[in-house]
């Protein structure tokens, strides 16, 4: 069994390509050949994350969906047709998958999942264009929450694979808690808050930035690290130097092991415009951090007591005052029961996982 699975927006360490890695990593693949595409130049590194899940990083002769999108197509449409592939999995938040979804049913692929990651979509416009083709283009509806099912498929049938994760490696560990501080440079009694996402408009950097501002304003033994990297970086990076933050923001870029860094932080922050199931925050409960989000994020997120809403369009002292004021518990004592709640809610990826293999399996028979 052929699998090609492609992310709409490229291949970047986000949270399409998290998901897709995850499960990857966790199923076994004997049977399957598994490929990725990249419709972008990928660093290595993330080259390296998808091949290391077990899966090959494919490319097509004009892989630029965003500069040709007519080239791309009819790429895309010869690679799937000479490669005979059996599923075509594709990854997106609008209705402009349907360029994937016709080219592989044109390719004669019989196996078209539409995967739903999130709640909106920038391009409105197209998205309303494309909505009639786009539901007679796909064969099967994946989302990763109630809410991305409503948004991109209404009231048609849909499965929800959730954002599962291996529990294990983002348990929290006082060890890496002290080492990691350590390679930041911040002292074991400081209040840190993280936030890992990509710089863009979406993720709300400069919102942050100034919560984070009235925070230290109440607490100067206070650090924020950004993880991450994106179009915005430089512009929040003028915004922190303005705000004379730099001695206490820490930019990270890019950082494979983001699930290490998560014992060294004190409070997650996630002041989103939209998502769709944000994958962090699933992280971050797993690693017994409270999150404050955004309430325009789907309530689906909150998974554990740990999630608290608040709204962005409350001035940022709000937020500020919620970081303050935590009550920070031992995060060795509630391990076990955070733990408990996240499978419950079926998130562990090594029964999510398995539960994928068996529907793809079912779908091609």
């Amino acid at each position: 069994m052929k699998i090609l699975q492609i992310p709409t927006g490229g291949l970047f360490s986000d949270g399409i390509l998290s998901c897709i890695v995850e499960y990857m990593t966790a199923m076994d693949k004997s049977g399957m050949e598994i490929q990725v595409l990249a419709t972008n130049n990928p660093e290595k590194s993330v080259v390296e994350k998808v091949e290391n899940s077990g899966c090959r990083v494919v490319s097509i002769p004009f892989p630029y969906r965003k500069k040709n999108i007519v080239k791309y197509f009819l790429a895309l449409y010869k690679y799937i047709s000479k490669e005979k592939i059996d599923v075509v999995h594709v990854h997106g938040s609008s209705a402009i998958m349907s360029v994937e979804l016709v080219a592989a049913r044109l390719a004669g692929c019989k196996v078209r999942i539409a995967h739903s990651h999130n709640t909106t979509c920038e391009n409105q416009r197209a998205d309303r264009i494309l909505r009639p083709l786009f539901n007679r283009s796909y064969t099967t509806a994946f989302v990763c929450g109630q809410d991305a099912g409503r948004w991109m498929f209404g009231k048609r049938k849909f499965t929800i694979i959730p954002n599962g994760r291996n529990l294990k490696k983002y348990e929290y560990d006082s060890k890496k808690r002290i080492e990691y501080r350590n390679k930041l440079g911040i002292a074991s009694d400081a209040l840190v808050i993280g936030h890992v996402g990509r710089f863009n408009r979406q993720k709300n950097h400069e919102y942050l930035v100034r919560v984070f501002s009235e925070v230290y304003k109440k607490k100067r033994n206070s650090y924020l690290v950004l993880v991450g990297t994106g179009e915005k970086v430089d512009e929040i990076k003028t915004l922190v130097k303005e705000l004379e933050l730099q001695n206490n923001v820490i930019f990270t870029g890019v950082i494979e092991n983001v699930s290490d860094y998560l014992s060294a932080f004190d409070v997650m922050l996630l002041p989103s415009l939209y998502e769709g199931l944000p994958l962090v925050v699933i992280e971050w409960q797993i690693a017994g951090l409270p999150c404050i989000v955004s309430d325009t994020v789907t309530k689906e997120c909150a998974i554990t007591s740990l999630v608290k809403f608040e709204s962005v369009k409350k001035e940022p002292e709000v937020w500020a005052n919620e970081v303050v004021n935590l009550i920070l518990q031992d995060r060795n004592d509630s391990k076990e029961i955070i733990f408990n709640e996240i499978k419950t809610a079926g998130y562990d990826i090594e029964s999510g996982a398995e539960r994928l293999k068996k529907i793809y399996l079912k779908l091609v028979s």
